[in-house]
C-alpha cells in the first residue's frame, strides 16, 4: 500500500508526457516554417476560454500541430493564429470554430516565429462573423401537450353535446304534451 501511495501522484505526470506537443509547421501563402522549439511550441499550444472572433480584418497564419499521444503514434490538427488580434482558432469547417485568446507572451512567440512571413490575407480566414458554424437542421418539431385537454386525453365536447341533445328532446316532449292538452309526462317512480 505505502508503494502504491508513493506512486499514485506520479500517475498524472506520466500521463501528461504521454501527450505532447511535438512540432508545428506554420504557413502563409507562399512559404512554411516547422517549429520545434518548446517555448515556441508551448505559445502555439495555448488558448484561453472561448471568445469571439476577430473584431478587424487582419492577415493570418495556418499552423498544423503534431502531438504524440503514445509512444510513435502522432495526431496533427489545424489551428489558425492572427498575432495582430492575439488569437488563435481550433476546429475546421466541418465540426465549427472556437477563437480563443492568447496571452501577450504567445503573442510575442507567434510574432517571432512568422518574422518575414506573408500573412494569408483576412478574406481567407474561415471562422468569422458566424462562418464556419456548424448549420443547424430540425428534423422534428414536437409541442408540448395541450394543457387544456382533461387528463383522460379525450374531449367532453361530445357528451356535453349529447347531454344537449336528450335535454332539448326531453323539452320537445313536454312541450308536445302541453300542447294536446295532457298533463305532462312524469318521471317513473322507482
Amino acid at each position: 500500500m505505502l508503494c502504491l501511495a508513493l506512486t499514485l501522484p506520479l500517475l498524472p505526470a506520466a500521463q501528461a508526457e504521454a501527450k505532447k506537443v511535438v512540432s508545428a509547421k506554420v504557413c502563409g501563402p507562399s512559404d512554411c516554417r516547422t517549429v520545434k522549439d518548446r517555448d515556441a511550441l508551448g505559445a502555439l499550444s495555448e488558448g484561453g476560454p472561448p471568445t469571439n472572433p476577430p473584431a478587424e480584418d487582419t492577415g493570418w497564419y495556418e499552423v498544423r500541430m503534431t502531438v504524440e499521444v503514445d509512444r510513435g503514434h502522432h495526431d496533427t490538427f489545424p489551428l489558425a493564429i492572427v498575432p495582430s488580434a492575439g488569437l488563435m482558432r481550433g476546429g475546421d469547417s466541418a465540426e465549427g470554430y472556437t477563437w480563443m485568446p492568447v496571452s501577450n507572451a504567445a503573442v510575442r512567440r507567434f510574432s517571432a516565429v512568422t518574422r518575414g512571413l506573408v500573412p494569408f490575407p483576412a478574406s481567407a480566414l474561415e471562422g468569422v462573423d458566424g462562418a464556419g458554424h456548424p448549420q443547424v437542421r430540425v428534423d422534428e418539431v414536437v409541442l408540448p401537450p395541450d394543457e387544456a385537454a382533461p387528463a383522460g386525453g379525450a374531449s367532453p365536447l361530445p357528451w356535453i353535446a349529447g347531454g344537449v341533445a336528450l335535454l332539448a328532446a326531453a323539452l320537445a316532449l313536454i312541450r308536445h304534451h302541453r300542447r294536446r292538452g295532457g298533463p305532462a309526462p312524469r318521471p317513473a317512480e322507482g
